[in-house]
């Protein structure tokens, strides 16, 4: 997570770490229930200011995500992110900061389009437009439109958002417990890459007070604790950039936001949790 200001998260943040898909499929082929597919959604988190940090942190903070996640995993998956932050400082007058993001991620999870559009008080300060497509080895070849025509290939091993939330069910349904994994979202200038680090907790399935308690499928449906620590690629001697710690639900769904960002904290509750229509694949 990490865009503009700082202080938005990036669409990496929804995801985990990396675990290679075999072991849910060895543990399917052995006969093991099958796990649900991502559930197409429609979320808002309000976002308000936590006690804590270095005291160089805002005063009052609030805001709101909305994440919108439709498709499947024979059409490709779409993500529609928006991040409104309002932030008052010690001293200073209140800023407002708005980012939204639309990706879509291909069915082999080896292409991504994205664009993101940042806003402040009202007015554009930055779009990043472009495409990036993963070799077999993990490599990126980037080809970015905005901010300025650019074409990159970036000797690094990465997965994309919604395949790094593949990997980390996978990875939290087979008992993992810490991952590493380096992941591409086209944040900040469009060819950012972090080191992740993960912990994933034991699985639990008592309620939360949350809209989580309104979705009929989602009662008794485990989830894990999940905390992710985000790293500059070339600064992994310094602290995280962010932490973030949520709920991962068995579908795909997270909830009981923390970022943590150093000198403050921001917590996400989830206010709205809407299903979406689950297109079916053809065989």
């Amino acid at each position: 997570m990490s865009f503009r200001t700082k202080h938005f998260i990036s669409l990496a943040a929804w995801a985990a770490l990396g675990f290679s898909l075999t072991g849910a499929s060895a543990q399917q082929g052995a006969g093991a229930a099958a796990a649900p597919p991502l559930a197409p959604h429609r979320a808002v988190y309000d976002l308000s200011l936590m006690k804590g940090g270095t005291g160089r942190g805002p005063v009052a903070a609030s805001g709101r995500i909305v994440y919108d996640f439709s498709g499947s995993s024979c059409e490709g998956y779409t993500v529609a992110f928006r991040q409104f932050t309002e932030m008052t400082p010690a001293d200073g007058e209140p800023s407002i900061s708005d980012m939204r993001s639309t990706t879509f991620e291909s069915p082999d999870r080896k292409t991504m389009r994205f664009r993101v559009e940042h806003m402040e008080e009202g007015r554009v300060t930055k779009r990043v437009d472009g495409s990036a497509i993963r070799s077999g080895d993990g490599a990126l070849s980037l080809q970015l439109r905005q901010p300025a025509p650019m074409q990159a290939d970036i000797d690094h091993d990465v997965v994309f958002p919604t395949d790094m939330t593949l990997r980390t069910l996978d990875a939290a349904r087979a008992g993992q417990t810490i991952l590493p994994l380096k992941v591409f979202d086209g944040s900040d200038t469009g060819d950012k890459i972090y080191h992740t680090m993960s912990i994933i907790g034991r699985p639990s399935t008592a309620p939360l007070a949350d809209a989580s308690k309104d979705v009929p499928s989602m009662k008794d449906m485990r989830r894990w604790s999940v905390r992710v620590s985000y790293f500059d690629i070339d600064k992994l001697d310094a602290p995280p950039v962010y932490i973030l710690s949520f709920q991962m639900w068995d579908n795909g769904i997270s909830s009981d936001l923390v970022i943590d960002y150093g000198d403050f904290q921001l917590k996400g509750s989830m206010s709205k949790l809407e299903m979406l229509p689950v297109n079916a694949c053809r065989n």
